[in-house]
């Protein structure tokens, strides 16, 4: 990744500094040809400046003698030529561009091969008070020989500017390849732990589903096989395919929740409820339970609205306080209790239960993880209770916490902004 980045940013570059390079030699070429059209044009104006008429045998040889390297041409208004340093031509100049354009404006240019010496020149034509036009020439070769110069320091900043464009393009390759490969890793790390959560969350639910279909699978083909005659015998194993079908019925519920959790964008704005309230509708719905297992079940607090659906917070209230029932002890306590504290609604459920392993509390919050698994399939729980609470707490921008001490109980404290 880093060769081709490190390529393409030098290619940009290359293609950056040739294109300057051409277009500075051509702004180049362009100025020195107008340099010489100036220095032409002055020096044709100077010898109008002369009194008494043109004098073209005189100015010839001045002009011959001080720059033999030009070329000086006079021409008669009529296009007959006068004089001419490099060349004895009596041929009409008059449709020349340069003299056409002197004769009309007083002054002329152009840039040709010459009909007359077979070079490419640079003509600049001058119209004298007299008349008679005054053309200087100069081989646009001599242009060129400065130009080169030119280009030879063009080409050697384009060299220099070349390299130093290699080793910004390696220098920002590397800057540039580093965090995105650093990303694409991240990327893939993502993946390999969402790959690995679906394998997981797959076979787990294989596994929750195909045990209490097995139940029944059981009892129902000794129930048709005819080994359980006696009415008494069959009523209790009907009994017992209810309790695994209501079972099979919660799990799939649980599944669809969580599944319906991981995937809402975010809680409907507005969302409210009384804590307290549905607390204590909790709190009686559970009381047979809690009296059938010897614990004491209470909700103390005043009366705190969090922004959060009621549908939402029964189903957290439910599960922390259900759990905290299931798993205490005869003569047990669950001491549930509502406050503000803050900008948060702090509802804690505290009992005097059995309490969690440390090595397990960072986990309880998974999918179908289980402390004990025996006792938790015989409580009639599904694994996904306490997962459930975490995502519906995240949803609605709450933080969930757990103590716990092995033998002595569990206290889980769920803050929700205030409503």
């Amino acid at each position: 990744m880093k060769r081709k980045l490190t390529l393409y940013i030098f290619l940009i570059a290359a293609a950056a500094v040739v294109v300057s390079t051409v277009v500075g030699i051509w702004v180049f070429r362009d100025r020195e040809l107008a340099a010489t059209r100036q220095s032409l044009t002055q020096m044709l104006s100077l010898m109008d400046a002369e009194e008494g008429g043109t004098d073209v045998d005189s100015l010839l040889a001045q002009f011959d003698q001080s720059v033999p390297e030009l070329r000086l041409t006079f021409i008669a208004p009529d296009g007959t030529v006068l004089g001419d340093t490099d060349a004895d031509t009596e041929e009409d100049h008059s449709s020349r561009p340069e003299v056409e354009q002197a004769q009309a404006e007083g002054w002329g240019s152009d840039v040709r091969r010459s009909a007359t010496t077979g070079i490419t020149t640079v003509y600049v034509a001058y119209r004298f008070a007299d008349g008679i036009v005054g053309r200087a020439a100069e081989a646009v070769s001599s242009v060129n020989a400065l130009v080169l110069q030119g280009v030879v320091a063009f080409v050697i900043a384009g060299v220099l500017a070349l390299v130093l464009a290699l080793v910004l393009a390696r220098k920002l390759a590397v800057d540039t390849a580093k965090p995105v490969e650093e990303a694409e890793v991240a990327v893939r790390q993502v993946d390999e732990t969402l790959q690995s959560a679906r394998s997981e969350f797959t076979a787990n639910v294989t596994h929750e589903l195909k045990t209490p279909l097995t139940s029944i699978k059981g009892f129902t083909d000794m129930m048709a096989s005819g080994l359980v005659k006696d009415p008494e015998d069959q009523k209790r194993f009907l009994a017992m395919i209810s309790v695994e079908v209501d079972r099979l019925t919660k799990l799939v519920d649980d599944i669809l929740q969580v599944t319906e959790l991981e995937t809402v964008a975010g809680a409907l704005p507005g969302e409210q409820c009384n804590l307290t309230e549905v607390a204590r509708e909790t709190e009686k719905f559970l009381e047979p339970v809690a009296q059938q297992a010897g614990v004491a079940l209470s909700v103390s607090g005043s009366e705190v609205n969090g922004a959060i659906s009621a549908d939402r917070f029964k189903e957290v209230a439910l599960n922390l306080m259900e759990n905290a029932v299931k798993y205490n002890k005869p003569g047990g306590r669950v001491s549930v209790t509502l406050a503000r504290e803050g900008k948060d609604a702090v509802f804690t459920v505290a009992d005097t239960g059995i309490g969690i392993p440390q090595e397990s509390q960072s986990r309880v919050f998974e999918r179908f993880y289980r402390v004990d698994k025996g006792r938790s399939r015989a409580a009639g729980g599904t694994g996904l209770g306490l997962a459930i609470v975490k995502h519906i707490v995240a949803l609605y921008g709450g933080k969930i916490t757990l103590v716990s001490v092995v033998g002595s109980g569990t206290t889980i404290t769920v803050r929700l902004p205030l409503a």
